[in-house]
C-alpha cells in the first residue's frame, strides 16, 4: 500500500515539477535559480554534476592536459598542446582561489621545443598574490632589425630570399616571479625579480654585421629587480567576466646584479571587462605600453606578435625601445547558466573574436602615424571551473597565411 501510494505521488509530482517555470535549487556553498523547463532526468544529471564538481573542487590537485597535431610556419610540423594544474595553497582557505599553473608546450620536426606558461598563487584569501612567468624554449625566431626602417628593408630581402633571410635560432630560459600584497581593498603593491637568459645561432650574414646583434653578442643574461602597483577588482584572475585591471610596474636591469646589461623597463597596462547581451557573455579589451631605456639587449626589446598579444604576427618582427598595442575581444560560451551548471558538454564551449592594432617606435614615442591591424577567432573548451583551454587562429592582414596557438588561459 505504501508503495502504491508512492508511485502516485510521483507520477503526480513529476508533470507538475517540469511544467512549471523556475525552481531554486540549493547545493552545498551554491544557490542556483533554475528558469528552463527541466526533465527528472535533467535534474538528476545537474545533482550528479554538482556533486562532482563539489568533489573537484576539494581537490588538492586538479590536472587538465589536452593537446594534439600543431603547425605554424616558424616551428613547422609538430605536435602541441596544454596542460593546467590548479590546487589550494591552504585547504582550510575557501575565499582564495584555486591557484593555477598552465603550460603551452610544442615539439616539432625542425628541433623546436617549448614549455612556457603564467601562472597566479593565492594566498591569504586573495591577500597576497604571486604572478609566474616561466618558460625554456629552443626554436627558429624572427629578426626583422629594429623599428619600421630595418623592418622594410628585411621584408624585401625576405621577398627576394625566402623566410630563412630573417630567422635564426634562438634558446632562451625565463623566470619571472612578482609578488603582491592587498593594501586595500583591490589595490596591490608589490615586487619583483626577472631573470632571463639567452643564446642565438644559425644567423643569416645580414644580421650578423647588424648594430643591435654586434653589440651584444650572441650568449647573455640579465637580472632585474622591480616594484609595481595595481588596481584590480576582477571577478577571477584567469578568466574574467567583469572588472577593471590597472597595472604599473617598473624594473631596472643591471651589472651591479649580476646581469651582463644595465638598461631599464617600464610597462603601464589596463584592462576593463564588461558582460553584454547576457551571463557568461563579454566585451574585454586592453590598452597597453612598453617603454625601454639604456642597453636594451635585442631579444629583450618590447614587441608584439605574442600568444598573449596581438595574435597572428610574427613573433619578434615588431620591435623597437617602445610599443603599445589595443584589443578588442568578444568571448561567448555557449549555453546558459544552468546549462553549464548542469554539466552539459556544449555548455564548456565558446568562441571569442578580437581586432587589435599595435605600433612601436624609439622610446618615449612611438609611432603614431604606422598602426598595424590585426584580426583572429578561436575557440574555448573549459577544462576546470573558470579556466579554458584556448585554440586562436590569429591573422596579419600583410601576410600571407595564419598563425595558430594553443594555450590554457586567455590572452589577458
Amino acid at each position: 500500500m505504501k508503495l502504491l501510494l508512492l508511485v502516485l505521488l510521483l507520477l503526480v509530482a513529476i508533470p507538475a515539477f517540469t511544467q512549471q517555470d523556475s525552481v531554486k535549487i540549493t547545493t552545498p556553498g551554491d544557490t542556483v535559480v533554475v528558469t528552463e523547463t527541466w526533465t527528472v532526468r535533467q535534474l538528476k544529471q545537474f545533482a550528479r554534476q554538482q556533486r562532482r564538481d563539489s568533489i573537484r573542487a576539494h581537490k588538492k590537485v586538479w590536472l587538465s592536459i589536452l593537446g594534439g597535431p600543431s603547425y605554424n610556419p616558424e616551428a613547422s610540423l609538430g605536435v602541441g598542446g596544454a596542460m593546467l594544474m590548479t590546487f589550494r595553497m591552504n585547504p582550510d582557505d575557501t575565499i582564495s582561489q584555486r591557484s593555477f599553473i598552465p603550460v603551452g608546450f610544442n615539439i616539432s620536426i625542425n628541433g623546436t621545443f617549448v614549455a612556457a606558461g603564467a601562472g597566479t598563487l593565492f594566498f591569504n584569501e586573495n591577500k597576497f598574490r604571486i604572478y609566474i612567468k616561466y618558460g625554456y624554449r629552443t626554436e627558429p625566431a624572427n629578426f626583422y632589425g629594429i623599428g619600421y626602417d630595418e623592418i622594410k628593408k628585411a621584408e624585401e630581402l625576405k621577398d627576394r630570399y625566402d623566410k630563412d633571410s630573417v630567422t635564426f635560432h634562438k634558446a632562451s630560459v625565463q623566470f619571472f616571479p612578482r609578488f603582491v600584497w592587498e593594501v586595500k581593498p583591490n589595490i596591490y603593491v608589490g615586487t619583483l625579480l626577472d631573470f632571463n637568459y639567452n643564446y642565438t645561432k644559425s644567423l643569416a650574414d645580414w644580421m650578423k654585421t647588424n648594430p643591435a646583434i654586434l653589440k651584444y653578442g650572441n650568449r647573455y643574461h640579465n637580472i632585474g629587480i622591480g616594484a609595481l602597483f595595481q588596481y584590480d577588482t576582477r571577478d577571477d584572475v584567469a578568466t574574467p567576466f567583469e572588472g577593471v585591471f590597472l597595472s604599473a610596474m617598473g624594473t631596472l636591469y643591471g651589472k651591479y646584479l649580476g646581469g651582463n646589461y644595465n638598461y631599464e623597463m617600464l610597462e603601464l597596462e589596463y584592462r576593463q571587462f564588461q558582460q553584454v547581451f547576457r551571463p557568461r557573455s563579454t566585451l574585454a579589451w586592453i590598452a597597453k605600453t612598453q617603454i625601454g631605456v639604456g642597453n636594451v639587449p635585442f631579444t629583450e626589446l618590447p614587441s608584439f606578435g605574442s600568444p598573449f598579444d596581438l595574435r597572428g604576427y610574427y613573433w619578434g618582427k615588431y620591435r623597437d625601445k617602445t610599443m603599445a598595442y589595443g584589443i578588442l575581444e568578444y568571448r561567448h560560451m555557449f549555453g546558459s547558466v544552468e546549462k553549464y551548471k548542469s554539466g552539459n558538454f556544449w555548455a564548456k564551449c565558446g568562441f571569442v573574436g578580437w581586432v587589435g592594432t599595435g605600433t612601436i617606435g624609439n622610446a618615449p614615442i612611438v609611432d603614431w602615424n604606422k598602426w598595424k591591424f590585426n584580426y583572429g577567432v578561436g575557440l574555448r573548451i573549459q577544462m576546470q571551473p573558470g579556466k579554458n583551454f584556448r585554440l586562436d587562429v590569429g591573422k596579419d592582414p600583410n601576410q600571407k597565411g595564419m598563425a595558430v596557438y594553443m594555450n590554457m588561459t586567455e590572452a589577458f
